[in-house]
């Protein structure tokens, strides 16, 4: 027998045995964000279509919006709230492996506590962080220390969490109420708590519950502002709008004044006052907003 005919029947019987093992290996494989699309589907299928870290970088613009995701679980996730960023620390962020990225949307973290946190940055802008707990075992308590921008505060509300602007009392970022779930569906208690910065969830699971159990907040902005760069590029965008809508496909910004949604004038006056511009998301609910508005300020 040839050298070449016995590596053939090398490579074939290494491939025959990959193949009896492999479909039990993947059997026994879930991932965390396989659990958390179980239990909630659309969140996931909601991420955006990016895949986060690759090749290093973990910062995603969703139209006015900028969100940065890291590896290092103690960074945290820093998103565009009010006149600056809030970024939303991670739980148990100290003791976290590192974070990889292996769907589009999603960042998933390893506690060693029988816990991941998944980030999930969705196509509105908005970012959940759900929590898989897999045993009963696991804490009940999840911290999410908030850095917010300077003159804004975080207080509960409507059983969430809400950024007050100080000086007008604005709400400028919103946590919607928090959800918890176990495997089959079931609805597990469970409620935020509050002190100073801290946002923490409280999970009541134990073992009459069906693991693993998912549970959330999910974070909106509210308020957001344009830098003066920002409103040039917007500016120099806008001008050949009437050019513009006769192309297909069209880029943003012309897109949306195409479809009668530019704020031109607010662009306009923006522009030559060399000014920001103030954008207001109305109407927002678990992880969307119905509208937005644009306003030219100093």
């Amino acid at each position: 027998m040839s050298k070449f005919s016995v590596g053939v029947a090398a490579g074939a019987a290494a491939l025959l045995s990959a193949m009896w093992i492999a479909p039990v290996a993947v059997a026994d494989e879930e991932s965390a964000v396989d659990v958390v699309a179980k239990v909630v589907p659309a969140d996931v299928t909601a991420a955006i279509d990016t895949l986060l870290l690759a090749d290093g970088g973990g910062t995603v613009t969703i139209d006015q919006l900028e969100v940065e995701v890291s590896a290092v679980a103690a960074d945290g996730v820093s998103i565009s709230t009010g006149d600056g960023v809030a970024t939303i620390g991670l739980p148990f962020a100290d003791e976290a492996d590192v974070g990889s990225s292996t769907d589009p949307g999603t960042v998933t973290y390893d506690n060693g506590n029988s816990t991941s946190s998944v980030v999930l940055v969705h196509d509105t802008g908005s970012v959940q962080v759900a929590t898989v707990i897999d045993s009963a075992a696991a804490p009940s308590r999840y911290d999410y220390p908030i850095d917010l921008p300077e003159g804004s505060g975080l207080v509960l509300r409507d059983g969430g969490a809400v950024v007050i602007d100080d000086a007008t009392g604005e709400v400028l970022g919103s946590f919607a109420a928090p959800w918890a779930k176990d495997a089959t569906g079931k609805d597990v208690p469970t409620r935020y708590e509050l002190d100073g910065q801290t946002l923490t969830q409280i999970v009541d699971h134990d073992s009459s519950f069906a693991y693993p159990v998912v549970a959330d907040p999910t974070y909106t902005t509210h308020v957001s502002y344009l830098s003066k760069s920002q409103v040039v590029t917007m500016y120099n965008g806008l001008k050949g709008i009437s050019n513009a809508c006769s192309v297909a496909p069209i880029p943003w910004p012309a897109s949306i004044a195409c479809l009668g949604l530019a704020p031109t004038a607010q662009v306009e006056k923006a522009y030559w006052n060399k000014w920001r511009l103030k954008v207001t998301y109305y109407n927002c609910g678990f992880n969307y907003c119905s509208y937005t508005t644009y306003t030219a300020v100093p």
